[in-house]
């Protein structure tokens, strides 16, 4: 095969054959940008180890837990940090306790302790909004709002649910209020 083509370069003129070379030049020239190109590119889409995403995310306001109740630890910088125990979560969501007085807006209730990381009973102070529904026993009746506060009286057991994170709080927002 390169015999045959080496017999037709030589039938070319020598102004032929002096274009053919130039154009093989060029080719070569083309190939080796391109590869150059392509490893230079290479190096720039490659991540660089020092660009690390941060490890720890900015937590919202309604998740972030409150201080009461928390057992603090001091840390070999003289910095007390609370006590992270696997018997307590880090977000609760709901509650119970025996309502302890009714108001026009919100209920006092003897909480069981069980969102608090001392897990010592407090009062709590749980506060209706138009959006809280407060449910009878077993779920058959349930009341939007400040209505459901006029079902409710003292001495009642209750099952609270909120949106934000009640631990260790003791002054949240009702989302539900369920009667047992």
């Amino acid at each position: 095969m390169f015999k045959h083509l080496r017999k037709k370069i030589q039938s070319l003129s020598e102004t032929q054959q002096n274009i053919l070379t130039v154009i093989l030049i060029l080719i070569n020239v083309f190939i080796v940008i391109f590869w150059i190109n392509f490893w230079v590119g290479l190096e720039k889409m490659t991540p660089k180890i020092e660009e690390k995403p941060p490890l720890v995310e900015e937590i919202p306001e309604a998740l972030k837990p409150g201080e009461v109740g928390e057992i603090k630890v001091k840390e070999e910088t003289g910095e007390e940090k609370p006590l992270v125990t696997p018997t307590l979560p880090l977000t609760i969501f709901s509650t119970t306790g025996v309502i302890s007085e009714v108001k026009d807006d919100r209920l006092i209730v003897k909480g069981d302790g069980f969102s608090f990381a001392d897990q010592k009973p407090r009062e709590l102070i749980v506060i209706f909004t138009d959006s809280t529904i407060t449910f009878e026993e077993e779920q058959k009746t349930k009341y939007q709002g400040l209505a459901g506060l006029r079902y409710l009286r003292t001495g009642i057991g209750i099952l609270i649910g909120s949106e934000e994170n009640i631990r260790g709080k003791t002054e949240f927002k009702a989302k539900t209020i369920n009667i047992f």
